[in-house]
């Protein structure tokens, strides 16, 4: 009967260490995605250049898109540029970035110009833009990962990217920009953990 005890005894202590020590052991785990497409347009025209830039973040959270666009001359030049950010599903983009869209979507942007007159101008308006991405060629991929130990704490973190080249059309207030001169699909994860004993 004693030896009986001191069996319940003993688990019951191995137990409790056991309890303890997954009590005492704090582990956190973080993970984190986003997607993103660029596109730039150059278009000449006689004496004047036009470049447009356009390039879209998203997150689980939203998207956030930016645009600039600037024009110059002999003896002028002005300039457009805005961003915003959208929780509504504005861009849709492929596992394997073989296509992404931009739905049409109204950005309001501030511009300012100097004329040939030697007058300058500012102020801000609201364009409406689209485009639409495919990829080209072959994806790269690359990936890393970190790990570290002080003491009891120890922190990994590991990251994996996936990119490709693409060709891009896009119009601004329905004002057709033509095929893109460079554009570009990536996407990538992040995660992170924590442990402390």
């Amino acid at each position: 009967m004693r030896n009986l005890y001191r069996i319940l005894i003993t688990l019951v202590l191995l137990l409790s260490m056991a309890v303890n020590a997954v009590a005492l052991e704090q582990k956190s785990m973080s993970r984190y995605s986003s997607e993103c497409a660029e596109a730039s347009w150059t278009e000449v025209s006689g004496n004047r250049t036009i470049n447009t830039h356009l390039s879209l973040t998203k997150t689980d959270d939203g998207t956030s898109v930016y645009f600039n666009s600037y024009i110059s001359g002999p003896n002028y030049w002005s300039n457009k540029w805005g961003s915003t950010y959208t929780k509504d599903g504005v861009f849709k983009i492929s596992k394997n970035l073989d296509s992404a869209s931009l739905s049409e979507i109204e950005m309001e942007v501030y511009y300012y110009s100097y004329d040939e007159m030697g007058i300058y101008t500012s102020g801000t308006e609201t364009l409406t833009l689209k485009a639409d991405w495919t990829g080209v060629g072959e994806t790269s991929e690359s990936s890393s990962k970190y790990i570290s130990k002080q003491n009891d704490y120890t922190s990994k973190s590991s990251e994996s990217y996936l990119s490709r080249k693409a060709t891009a059309t896009g119009s601004i207030n329905n004002f057709n920009l033509g095929t893109s001169s460079y554009a570009w699909l990536s996407s990538s994860t992040r995660t992170y953990m924590s442990m402390e004993k």
